[in-house]
Order: structure tokens, then C-alpha cells, then sequence
């Protein structure tokens, strides 16, 4: 896991980050009502506590009475960023006095992080949930519990691992957009071609491996194509092996976060059971990043593990052929997941601060346009929609979404498995035939146990 840079100073930056809710500096009641410009301070109380006014008289957020542009940052650069626009533009076309810009920005976090210390940042700001520690340690994003407790935002309007995974030290810092998962493609044609049942998916190691081994054995295509190399060999096969890891019910450090240990058997299970595709003949012993992606969008993959973002190129690549939905429990319950949370920036405050809270709890609400760019809303109203119902292959997917498992909410938590000698190049390295299983996530885990003991020396968690 890799070394968190260090802390950008607040000071110099100009941003206020008052702790707690309290970094609002204006009563909930005012910020409903649309009076923010009154500005009346509250003193800085403890991390955590609700706003000075009561809530009791306020039923809904409104939009602020006064003007207001807002600037909304997102990583969107693919397809997604089209669908997002939409949603934007329908949102400026419903509300009269907040209008916002939507600037898509390649290398996020490094033009997150820059505009923080010129004091530019956008008002609201799409947050990676495994990014909330490390961006709210440095000052970017703020609490935003006020919101929560005005809307009445409780685990069950998500799930009870986004919403914990959305916390950091108490505070509430992003509202969850969704979550995408880990997911299970497969190719009808071949299903029928290897006298399978097109619209019987594997649902459990043992229908997976009869899957698979039949496609290798009666197509000219292989069941599964396990990624072994190339330049996002460590995501990709990463991403496979944790959901093995959560299935058998890994836990990537102990209880207070000073150690790894996802050098676990449980870890040590996923790596050998990837091996043993390749072992067995029903992989490829080779495959470079993407080319398992490439050769399903050809026919040429019998079954592939992805991110849900790629539903949408799949679908456009085999139309009815496609088969798509919750990953096979091979050991258990559980997947791989990240998700897009809605953020604040440090030191917002009154219309605007108020004009980012009604956007993003009305994009949260309205969140079943953006399931159609190929992913899960977080909010559980949304998928209950009738709209989202019938939106292809991605209401199969959300069958899984209980089972959706997040890292660990501590900075740079994701370097466990992303960064060099993370558990994804030691996995690689597994499948290479180079180490052993528990020798290769032994040496991973003594590494990332040395940099979650610095990071927690160094953020006091």
C-alpha cells in the first residue's frame, strides 16, 4: 500500500473545516428556508454533533431562494459521463434558481488535490467511497451529517456496507450514488452450443466448473479466461480474487487496522482456485488485461467476470446472446464492490452549501438514469421503481447487491490490493507459477501491515 501524500494546509488553501456538522456555520432551519445570507455562527463543537436548530420544524430541503451556480466534478470519461449529463441537464431544467456545470476531469484526484491548494475546488464533487478517509483527513470534502439527519438518511435507504463504508471517524462524508459490483457475463450461444441451459447461469462452484469445463470441451472457446498480465492485469484480476476473498469470508486487516490480513485462507483459497483454472485447461495459461473483455465482445469467452460498467459495451457487442447477472457464490456470499459517492467541499457554505445539498439528494432520487449507464443505484426507493425494473441485464445484476463488500473505511485502504506489491501482484504472481500462494500474500500483507501502522500513527485512527 502505497504512502499517502501529506496533508495540504488548510490554512494556506483559505478553507474552513470546522468540526462535525458545525462546519455548515448556519442553522439547518435558515438553510431550508433559503436564508443562509443571515450567516449566524455556531460555536465548533464536537465531531458528530446535529445542528444548533431543531429539526423538528422542517419536512424537505428546498432549493435557495437566491441564484446559485454550482461547479460538479466527476471521473466520468467514458460513456457514463453522456448519462450523467442528462441527469444534470434535467435537474437545471427543473429548478429555477441553481444551475450547475458538470466539468468531467481526467486524472481526478491529482485535479482534485490541485485545486484544493489553489482554493478552486468545485462545490460538489464525485467521491470513491474507498476515498472518503484520505480526502476528508486532507480537507477536501466535509461532514455532512446535517443533510443525513434532515432527510432522515438511514442504512436501509442504501445498504448497511455502503453506509458504513461512507463514514469516517464519526461524520457522514458522501451521499452513495451507487455501487458497482463485480459481475457475472456469460454468452447464450456458447451455453448452447456446450448443451447448457442458456438461461441457467452457475449459481455455485460446482455448476460453474460444469459450465466451464463444458464450453472448453464441446466450443472452440475457452469457459473462462483468468488475466495473468499487461498493465491492468492487478485491477482486473484483483478485483476476481477479492470477490473470492469476501466469499470465504477474508477480512483484509484486524479489528483496530494495524495489521493485514488478507494473507488469510481464505486469501490464500481465491488465489489457489484461480490457479487452478489455468491448471485444469479451462483458461488460457496466458492473458494479457482486456484480452478476456476483447474475446467475449467476440464470442470467443465462455463466461467473464467484470465491473458492471461493462454491461453496456457487452450488450451493444452480443445483444440477445448476452447473459449477465450476480456472480457465482464459489465459497459464499459476497463481491467485489466500489461506489460513487456525493460530496461537499470543505469550507461551503450558506445558498450554496444549501443549493449542493438539494442537488445531491435530488440526483440520489433520481439516480435510475444513471442505472442506465451501466450501473446499480445505491438507493434501495430507486431500485424499487418500476423504470428501473425493466432496464436490461442491470436488474438481474442488483440480485447481489446485499452481498456487495467494501474495503476497510481507512486512508489508502484500496493499495492493499491496487498498488505494487499489493495482493494483486501477489496473486499474479501465484498464477505465473513464480511463488506460492501463502508465500506470496505472507511477504504482501508484511508490507501493507508496515504502511497501515504508519498511516495510523499518522491520521490517529
Amino acid at each position: 500500500m502505497g504512502h499517502v501524500p501529506d496533508r495540504a494546509p488548510r490554512e494556506r488553501r483559505g478553507l474552513r473545516r470546522a468540526s462535525g456538522v458545525g462546519a455548515l456555520g448556519i442553522t439547518t432551519v435558515a438553510l431550508v428556508m433559503g436564508l443562509a445570507a443571515c450567516g449566524e455562527q455556531r460555536g465548533g463543537g464536537a465531531s458528530g454533533e446535529g445542528p444548533a436548530a431543531s429539526l423538528a420544524e422542517v419536512e424537505e430541503l428546498a432549493p435557495p431562494t437566491e441564484a446559485v451556480a454550482l461547479e460538479f466534478w466527476n471521473p466520468f470519461t467514458g460513456p457514463d459521463g453522456a448519462f450523467m449529463q442528462t441527469l444534470v441537464d434535467q435537474f437545471n431544467e427543473e429548478t429555477e434558481t441553481v444551475k450547475v456545470t458538470v466539468t468531467t476531469q481526467p486524472e481526478y484526484y491529482t485535479k482534485v488535490r490541485a485545486a484544493a491548494q489553489s482554493d478552486t475546488l468545485p462545490q460538489v464533487m464525485i467521491m470513491h467511497v474507498d476515498q472518503i478517509p484520505l480526502q476528508a483527513e486532507d480537507g477536501i470534502i466535509s461532514p455532512i451529517n446535517d443533510l443525513v439527519e434532515l432527510q432522515g438518511l438511514e442504512a436501509s435507504d442504501f445498504t448497511e456496507a455502503i453506509w458504513t463504508s461512507s463514514e469516517w471517524k464519526g461524520d457522514r462524508y458522501g451521499i452513495p450514488l451507487d455501487i458497482h459490483t463485480m459481475t457475472m457475463y456469460w454468452n447464450k450461444d456458447l451455453f448452447e452450443e456446450a448443451g447448457l441451459d442458456p438461461e441457467s447461469p452457475p449459481t455455485d462452484e460446482e455448476s460453474f466448473l460444469e459450465a466451464t469445463r463444458a464450453i472448453t470441451e464441446s466450443t472452440d472457446a475457452p469457459g473462462y479466461m483468468v488475466v495473468t498480465s499487461g498493465p491492468g492485469a492487478g485491477f482486473l484480476t484483483g478485483i476476481s480474487w477479492a470477490t473470492l476473498f469476501y466469499q470465504g469470508g477474508g477480512e483484509w486487516t484486524n479489528e483496530d487496522f494495524s495489521e493485514a490480513t488478507y494473507n488469510s485462507e481464505a486469501g490464500v483459497q481465491a488465489a489457489e482456485f484461480l490457479k487452478s483454472l489455468i491448471d485444469e485447461g479451462i483458461s488460457p495459461a496466458s492473458t494479457e488485461s482486456d484480452a478476456e473483455i476483447a474475446a467475449f465482445k467476440q464470442g470467443q469467452n465462455g463466461i467473464v467476470f467484470s465491473g458492471i460498467w461493462e454491461t453496456t459495451g457487452y450488450a451493444d457487442a452480443l445483444g440477445d446472446s448476452l447473459g449477465a447477472g450476480p456472480v457465482p457464490q464459489i465459497f459464499g456470499d459476497g463481491v467485489w464492490a466500489g461506489s460513487h459517492t456525493l460530496a461537499v467541499a470543505d469550507g461551503l457554505e450558506g445558498a450554496e452549501r444549501q443549493a449542493a445539498y438539494y442537488f445531491i439528494d435530488w440526483i440520489s432520487q433520481h439516480s435510475v438514469e444513471w442505472a442506465k449507464a451501466g450501473q446499480l443505484p445505491a438507493r434501495a426507493s430507486v431500485r424499487e421503481e418500476p423504470e428501473f425494473q425493466e432496464i436490461p441485464y442491470i436488474s438481474e445484476i442488483a440480485g447481489q447487491i446485499e452481498s456487495a463488500s467494501f474495503f476497510p473505511p481507512v486512508p489508502a485502504a484500496p493499495d492493499m490490493l491496487f498498488a505494487a506489491g499489493g495482493a494483486g501482484e501477489a496473486v499474479l504472481a501465484v498464477l505465473s507459477g513464480e511463488k506460492e500462494a501463502q508465500a506470496a500474500l505472507d511477504e504482501s500483507a508484511q508490507r501493507s501491515t508496515q504502511i497501515l501502522q504508519e498511516n495510523k500513527e499518522k491520521y490517529g485512527y
